[in-house]
């Protein structure tokens, strides 16, 4: 039975490899795999659960997911959201029929000798119609005699500003390790997964070695202690590869081998972002004034004007500033390595918007037209996080009106550090939005001014219609 079981799995691999004689591009199922422990006693039970996601091809695909074990393991139970399984031995075959989403397999083993079991799970479409490439991968237990360090080993991502992005944005998130205890954990090991289609541009701490398998970034963060933790940052770029836009998945995976975790549960995290291409607006941009230098912040500023000429309305507007060898003060993001900023309301067919754009330039430099892209965007997640994920607001020094209709803000820093503006137009906060760019002190007292689009949806009219707080980033 076991040898009818490879022959078809090999038949899926040709049906899904090549079309009509041709060479084809293929996706491939998405798979992802935890075990209730990553270290159990002989005789314990090990529960595998299995996620299969439908690449979203239509017609849905026929999931066939197979479970090698070897024969030190017996098989006790199993469980699917759909389809039915066959137990050959110690390989496990899951139909889970047509898969037009995702599914999840419970399986429950019991190890009865001592060293690594390994269990390689595989998914392939029966579907000969569809293109579809198997996705395999393996998942590795210890098992042992011994009573191991008992610890809480748990990950979080955290720093995805928005749920949609643009193709080609540079976006910055983090990995946290913690140990929850109670015993010091040896030989921790941290996997990052970057969807496909993603560059990564970078790693901090720059200093924290890892090595790259597929997709997957390993990082071995030797022993957390009890009650330790450590924080990465990624900064990645999604391009527009292997498809010009769709959900991107990143997860993160935490383990030790010898050690008996206390709540597998938080072992994993995951979460999704949409990425999509800039939205078929018409917007044109126009020079509305020229260079002038502000002594009041030291900065080389312009005014353009951002136009809809065409029949819908833009939810947001984004400005991208090509050829620049001087710097956009306060971009708000990066595409694709050229600096922008967003006007974060919606633009009307045949409305106009004034944007300043402030560079720090040791002296006025020529900005043609023709280096300034408009495009129209969904409207920017501004809403300022929860209380409880910031530090407390600071004191404001002083709230001055200049004489131009601006907003001097004031208030104390410390150098090095980043700092928030959040403004509202009402003392109870209740429609609090985000200015944008965050601010990096350079003094131990900073002046931000509130001059309107593109940093706040409107210019301030007077020193009563519009609330400020101030926060310090984590």
């Amino acid at each position: 039975m076991r040898f009818f079981y490879i022959l078809r799995i090999i038949a899926v691999l040709v049906a899904g490899l090549i079309v009509a004689g041709e060479r084809v591009e293929a996706q491939s199922f998405s798979l992802g795999v935890t075990s209730s422990a990553s270290s159990i006693l002989v005789s314990n039970s090990l529960t595998y659960t299995i996620n299969v996601t439908n690449p979203a091809i239509v017609p849905a695909p026929e999931a066939l997911v197979s479970n090698m074990l070897p024969a030190s393991v017996q098989f006790l139970s199993a469980t699917n959201t759909q389809g039915s399984f066959t137990n050959y031995g110690n390989t496990i075959v899951f139909d889970l029929g047509l898969l037009v989403t995702n599914a999840q397999i419970l399986l429950t083993v019991q190890p009865n000798a001592v060293g690594f079991i390994t269990n390689s799970i595989t998914v392939v479409a029966t579907n000969s119609a569809l293109i579809l490439l198997p996705v395999s991968t393996n998942i590795v237990t210890q098992v042992t005699n011994l009573v191991p360090v008992q610890s809480d080993l748990g990950v979080v991502l955290t720093g995805f500003a928005q749920q949609t992005n643009i193709v080609n944005d540079l976006m910055t998130y983090g990995v946290t390790a913690t140990n929850l205890g109670p015993d010091d954990a040896p030989a921790v090991q941290l996997t990052n997964t970057l969807p496909p289609g993603v560059i990564l541009k970078s790693v901090l701490p720059a200093n924290q070695p890892y090595s790259v398998v597929t997709n997957n970034l390993i990082f071995d963060l030797g022993t957390l202690t009890a009650g330790g933790g450590t924080n990465l940052q990624f900064t990645i770029q999604p391009t527009n590869q292997p498809t010009n836009a769709g959900v991107l998945n990143f997860s993160a995976s935490i383990g030790a081998l010898g050690i008996v975790d206390l709540n597998p549960t938080n072992n994993t995290a995951s979460t999704n972002i949409y990425v999509i291409n800039y939205l078929p607006d018409q917007l044109t941009v126009s020079l509305i004034s020229t260079q002038k230098y502000n002594p009041q912040n030291g900065l080389v500023e312009q005014t353009i004007m951002v136009s809809n000429i065409g029949t819908n309305a833009a939810p947001a507007a984004r400005v991208v500033v090509t050829g620049l060898t001087n710097r956009l003060f306060n971009a708000s993001g990066t595409n694709n390595g050229n600096p922008f900023v967003v006007y974060v309301s919606t633009l009307e067919t045949n409305q106009s918007v004034n944007l300043l754009l402030e560079f720090l330039a040791a002296s006025y430099f020529p900005l043609p037209v023709s280096q300034l892209q408009a495009f129209g965007v969904p409207v920017p997640t501004l809403t300022p996080p929860a209380a409880g994920s910031t530090s407390a607001s600071l004191n404001i020094s002083r709230l001055v009106p200049l004489a131009n209709g601006d907003m001097l803000v004031e208030f104390p820093t410390t150098v090095g550090a980043a700092y928030t503006v959040v403004y509202s137009d009402n003392v109870a906060f209740s429609n609090a939005a985000i200015a944008p760019p965050a601010i990096v002190a350079t003094a131990n007292r900073l002046q931000w001014i509130d001059y309107g689009p593109p940093t706040t949806v409107s210019v301030p009219v007077n020193a009563t219609n519009r609330f400020y707080r101030v926060f310090l980033n984590p």
